[in-house]
């Protein structure tokens, strides 16, 4: 390993700052409807999730280039390409290029990304290296909201402006040539492929899998609400869209106290909260009450995700961790895909208009969800309440790392 300067940790921070780029755009979706008005819905939002997608690919390959090639040069790669390929759209006029400049921003994403938090592990040890695991959520929540943020004061000169912000990698990229420190991956133990992960944990991956089309398709879908309902200017969706990211990490932070108090009922109140929060966006016109329910929807909503991690590895040997975890990270990652498809084909079926009936299809699904996960905490509690103990434990030691 190379030596650790004092700027290392910096640049190993930097990564956790821009993991969530590619939702960078997010805000731009009714410019890209009314510029590009012959592209179905569909593809318009692909723009923005298609990289996710992309992003499989390097993520699937990264431990192999990184064993032979080391992280820093991996990442550097990852990086420029991803702020080159990120920054072009912003002077080109035709649809596909754009999108074929998206998927390879995301094939750069997959570079990088991974190493926000295996550098923390390589390079740091003890009780440090619990606490920057922490900072890690936190500051990729806030990385989201200060560019999402920026974008919303961009968007005011020019929505193509937008994607110039993807030339701050760039600097990134320099400082981490000089800083980043230089590891491989070490070999593993080989894997005992007898070992099968066990029902449940399957049936947590694929809740994982829908939770995360559930928050894409409100995130995809709220700039357009916003648009054809006249709330605010075109700033004003990125600027909500920042201060939901605000109320994530804020549910993160809180988490590991509310769980002490809930146990596995926080589940269903983050998927009721979610419900409630999302019907109030469609059916009340207020700006303000539309503005308030986006940012509360995040909040509560984020207190899904920590529960369905930490309870998908209770009783698993390292082994079936290291694969359950890799299996929610694709889970989270192909979410991004199908979003589009399913909430633009559900949205073709009710009353108003196709977004509304979108948000209406997942607010009954996030109903739906949170009455089943009340009745499975119900039963899972009074079939194993030690399950209730090993949970708080490990949330009690969550919040030490903050």
């Amino acid at each position: 390993m190379s030596k650790i300067t004092r700027w290392a940790l910096p640049s190993i921070l930097s990564l956790s700052a821009v993991s969530g780029v590619s939702a960078l755009i997010t805000g731009i979706t009714p410019q890209l409807h009314a510029q590009f008005k012959t592209v179905p819905t569909t593809l318009i939002e692909w723009t923005v999730t298609i990289a996710n997608f992309s992003a499989l690919l390097t993520l699937i390959i990264n431990p192999r280039l990184t064993k032979r090639f080391g992280v820093r040069k991996v990442v550097v790669v990852g990086l420029l390409m991803s702020g080159i390929a990120g920054a072009v759209p912003a002077i080109l006029t035709n649809f596909t290029a754009i999108f074929s400049c998206r998927i390879i921003l995301g094939l750069g994403i997959g570079l990088f990304s991974p190493h926000a938090i295996s550098m923390i592990a390589h390079v740091y040890q003890g009780d440090f290296r619990a606490r920057l695991l922490g900072y890690q959520t936190g500051i990729s929540a806030l990385g989201n909201a200060v560019l999402l943020a920026f974008a919303g004061i961009v968007i005011v000169v020019s929505w193509r402006a937008v994607f110039a912000i993807y030339l701050l990698l760039i600097p990134i990229a320099v400082l981490v040539i000089r800083a980043l420190p230089n590891v491989a991956d070490n070999e593993k133990e080989p894997v005992n492929s007898n070992q099968r992960l066990p029902v449940l944990q399957l049936f947590l991956c694929l809740l994982a899998f829908v939770t995360y089309m559930l928050i894409w398709g409100v995130q995809l879908k709220l700039p357009v609400l916003f648009a054809s309902h006249h709330i605010g200017s075109p700033s004003t969706a990125n600027w909500t869209l920042s201060a939901m990211n605000i109320g994530g990490l804020v549910a993160g932070l809180t988490f590991g106290r509310l769980h002490a108090k809930l146990s596995a009922y926080t589940l269903s109140l983050g998927y009721l909260g979610a419900a409630l929060s999302v019907f109030a966006m469609v059916f009340v016109r207020q700006p303000s009450v539309v503005i308030l329910a986006s940012v509360f929807f995040n909040y509560i909503y984020s207190y899904t995700g920590p529960y369905l991690v930490y309870r998908s590895n209770l009783g698993l040997s390292d082994q079936l961790i290291d694969r359950v975890s890799s299996y929610l990270t694709m889970a989270t990652i192909i979410s991004a895909f199908f979003a589009p498809v399913v909430w633009n084909w559900l949205g073709q079926f009710g009353t108003g208009t196709l977004t509304e009936n979108a948000l209406i299809w997942i607010g009954g699904s996030l109903s739906v969800i949170a009455i089943g996960s009340f009745v499975f905490a119900k039963n899972d509690l009074k079939k194993d309440p030690e399950v209730s103990n090993q949970v708080q434990q490990l949330m009690t030691y969550s919040n030490d790392w903050s």
